[in-house]
């Protein structure tokens, strides 16, 4: 099981959460992307732009922050939040 749990910030306060889990087959990555193109349609926003320094904050800490740059259209949230709960490893 892979899941991810999602949060709109403004102000410094959680204004929005949502967790989503994906059970198929699938190699991480794209895991991460089907999860994150379904925060975006729940939470009814454009999916982020995904840059390098997003892979390394992924990669390091398990979790991602999208600013208003990183979206096409225009955010009533100072910030989006990713965070990694389960990859589906059994360590």
């Amino acid at each position: 099981m892979y899941k991810l749990w999602a949060k709109k910030i403004k102000n410094n306060k959680v204004i929005d959460q949502l967790t989503i889990i994906n059970r198929q087959d699938l190699p991480p990555k794209e895991k991460r992307d089907v999860c994150i193109k379904e925060i975006c349609k729940k939470f009814d926003l454009s999916v982020p732009i995904w840059m390098s320094k997003h892979d390394y904050e992924y990669d390091n800490f398990k979790s991602v922050t999208f600013t208003e740059e990183d979206f096409m259209d225009e955010i009533d949230f100072d910030k989006l939040v990713i965070e990694l709960i389960d990859d589906g490893t059994n360590i």
